[in-house]
């Protein structure tokens, strides 16, 4: 029988799924936030005044530029964590199978269903 597509009962597990990639989403940008400050802006200081930033700081000023704020601090938006929690969701869907590979896993349980049934007769002979 086919699995149907839409079921009101698995809405509960849909919101509940959701609402943890937006916290999950949110957490990642936040502890994200507390990086780039840090390796961009406290680092920096702590090594002097004539010191040169790391590759990496150097990196993440560049890659996540905060125009915004004048690169003094990270900020993200509402928008942000649910961009970021589609991403999330994603990278970790599933690509669906095709009809031809449908077909060969249909085969393989075919072709071990027989092997079982040979054994079992083959079994029986020879008792």
């Amino acid at each position: 029988m086919a699995r149907r597509v839409f079921s009101p009962l698995m809405l509960p597990l849909a919101m509940l799924q959701a609402f943890f990639m937006m916290a999950l989403s949110g957490l990642w940008l936040w502890l994200f936030g507390i990086f780039w400050t840090f390796m961009v802006i406290e680092l920096p200081k702590d090594l002097g005044p004539y010191s040169q930033m790391s590759s990496l700081s150097m990196f993440l000023l560049r890659a996540f530029p905060m125009k915004e704020t004048n690169d003094v601090s990270y900020e993200f938006k509402f928008d942000h964590v649910l961009i970021l929690a589609c991403v999330f969701v994603i990278m970790m869907m599933a690509w669906a199978p095709t009809r031809t590979e449908v077909e060969e896993e249909d085969d393989k349980e075919l072709a071990k269903a027989n092997k079982k049934t040979k054994a079992k007769k083959l079994a029986k002979a020879l008792s």
